[in-house]
């Protein structure tokens, strides 16, 4: 990889493959029929057992099912790769094979490409992913790879330097890709989508703490042996800029820093591994059965890695969001809740070390400073122990008040006891008598009275609160 330069070589593009991933919230009241819509729409539960599918959704590349689950650590198979589509504790994926022929017209570029397949994601915290697989054509400009990228991740444009496209698939057309996306491939998938009103309404997919509407890129490049890549090219290509933008990003010095950090160049000039917040990409000069392999894991183990700790990113950012959205004192049953979320994904999700493989674990470990999840992660377990304080401290104050109830009734019922009128009690009330009653009867009969009812309110409410939020519980995570 040669410094940057003034004069610029331009990688020539053989081939290049795109994944895009969305996020979005799962409806909590509809969540239970989502799986099984999916497959009536056609969509296959994928699994490991299953190796036709190893073909099935890639185009002409292959991802080897036994391969890949040796890739990751066995702690962490259970949560990537469920036996079942019913097993809501682990990421159920949906795939479904389309390979349809599609343009997209913008104003600086025009493009066909092929939707190859989709994947819906189903995942623990109601949240889901979207994932399309896409190929450009063959021998492109190396800044038209960057372009399709950098305007397809664009749901919906919002913003003034945010241009607008024109997708046209099967004689429709459409102009946004939120609207493509929703109508043309995945039409029953949008009533599923959680629509929160108190949120920006702007924003489709109910994460308003996580990014605006633009897709995570995931891009396989394959250049020719002759190109010369160079530093500047590599940033480009991170940030997914054109070749004509931003010239003042060009300092050669800020460049290189920004390499240094971004960049994996363990193979040398052939093969580098670039990531960043926007797009993870492998871009490679290599030729037969090594490119063959560098693209079977950009749809698989790498593909399954940036995945998992994107996902981990987005989990940790709602939990840091819903904390921030609880009055503690008055959202007891909230507050509760957000604990009880946190100890779950610390407990059964959150997984420090995910690939068993020494590249595995320098790459994986450098995007997963660059997304900040261990960050993210000591920030949680501090809020974590900030709602346990704030609980107790609650939790102590209503016990003292309930105490001071109880014995307040305590002393008045061991000062006059219920021996002043139990007499007459046996049996049949007596109404007659009750007319006779002293003051002190009195009391002693709304003491005990009022005492049997508080009783059996606060029994009535504790199983109603108790019953309501197991099921909230279960609903949140899974």
């Amino acid at each position: 990889m040669r410094k940057t330069s003034i004069s610029e070589s331009i990688p020539e593009v053989k081939r290049s493959k795109l994944q895009f991933l969305f996020p979005f919230m799962l409806n909590e009241q509809i969540i239970g029929g989502f799986t099984e819509k999916l497959l009536e729409e056609g969509f296959q539960f994928f699994t490991l057992r299953n190796t036709k599918q190893q073909n099935e959704y890639y185009g002409d590349d292959k991802v080897f099912h036994r391969k890949l689950e040796k890739y990751f650590l066995p702690n962490i198979e259970p949560l990537l790769f469920p036996k079942s589509y019913t097993a809501r504790e682990g990421i159920r994926r949906f795939s479904l094979k389309l390979n349809l022929d599609c343009t997209l017209d913008s104003t600086k570029l025009n493009m066909p490409f092929v939707v190859e397949s989709i994947d819906i994601l189903v995942c623990p915290f109601r949240i889901g992913l979207m994932n399309l697989r896409i190929s450009l054509p063959e021998s492109i400009a190396y800044s038209d790879v960057i372009a399709f990228a950098d305007l397809f991740r664009v749901l919906e444009p919002i913003t003034e330097d945010e241009e607008e496209v024109v997708l046209g698939c099967r004689n429709h057309q459409y102009h946004a890709v939120k609207e493509f996306v929703f109508k043309e491939l995945l039409r029953p998938m949008e009533d599923y989508v959680e629509d929160n009103p108190d949120t920006d309404p702007s924003y489709f997919g109910s994460l308003p703490f996580f990014m605006d509407e633009r897709m995570y890129v995931l891009s396989y490049i394959h250049i020719s042996e002759g190109s010369d890549l160079t530093q500047l090219n590599l940033f480009q290509l991170a940030e997914l800029e054109s070749c004509n933008q931003h010239e003042g990003d060009k300092h050669p010095n800020y460049i290189e820093r920004y390499c240094k950090e971004h960049v994996y160049e363990r193979w040398g000039d052939q093969t580098y591994i670039v990531m960043s917040d926007y797009q993870f990409s492998c871009i490679t000069k290599e030729t037969g059965d090594i490119e063959k392999q560098l693209a079977s894991n950009f749809y698989g183990e790498f593909f399954y890695s940036v995945f998992l700790y994107y996902y981990y990113k987005i989990v940790l950012l709602m939990l840091s969001y819903n904390h921030s959205t609880i009055d503690i004192e008055k959202d007891k049953s909230k507050t509760e809740l957000l604990i009880f979320m946190i100890t779950q994904f610390s407990a059964k999700y959150y997984m420090p070390e995910v690939n068993s493989t020494t590249t595995g674990k320098e790459i994986f470990g450098r995007l997963q400073k660059i997304f900040r999840v261990e960050t993210l992660y000591q920030e949680v377990k501090e809020t974590l122990s900030f709602l346990y304080q704030s609980q107790d401290t609650l939790s102590g104050k209503s016990t003292n008040y309930l105490l001071q109830i109880l014995t307040i009734y305590s002393t008045i019922s061991g000062l006059f006891g219920m021996n002043l009128i139990i007499e007459d009690w046996r049996g049949k009330i007596p109404l007659d008598k009750m007319s006779h009653y002293s003051i002190f009867e009195w009391i002693a009969i709304l003491v005990t009275t009022t005492g049997v009812s508080i009783s059996l309110i606060l029994g009535v409410v504790f199983i109603k609160n108790w019953l309501k939020e197991r099921k909230s519980r279960k609903n949140k995570i899974l």
